[in-house]
């Protein structure tokens, strides 16, 4: 007997909820929206506090090591270049695959199977 009144009420607050008009102030809105211009600020509150914290955390990576991650950086770009250069210019010795990755013959094609032919169809013999 209870279910009966509790859906009723269910559908009685679902359809308030669907037809409910409200006011919506909507130059109120424009005014709130266009507040912010498209080059200040951000629109996620906590960017400023992630900066810092980021900042912080690169500075005392950079202090701990020095500048050594540039020159690391440098120093690979160097040599991929020079790996490259030999590379293109023929430099670099030609290594053979192994065997097992060796290119396979082709198979020998095979006789076909011949086909057993019903008797029906079979040529008949004058």
């Amino acid at each position: 007997m209870g279910r009966g009144r509790q859906k009723a009420k269910q559908q009685k607050i679902a359809r308030k909820l669907k037809y409910l008009t409200t006011d919506t102030d909507y130059d109120e809105l424009a005014k709130e929206l266009s507040t912010q211009e498209p080059g200040e600020g951000s629109p996620d509150p906590f960017a400023d506090i992630e900066a810092s914290y980021s900042h912080d955390a690169n500075a005392a990576v950079d202090n701990a090591q020095g500048s050594v991650a540039e020159d690391d950086l440098d120093e690979y770009a160097k040599w991929a270049a020079e790996a490259a250069a030999k590379a293109t210019s023929g430099e670099m010795p030609v290594v053979k695959a192994p065997e097992s990755q060796a290119p396979k013959p082709k198979p020998m094609p095979r006789k076909p199977i011949p086909m057993p032919m019903p008797a029906a169809l079979k040529p008949k013999k004058a």
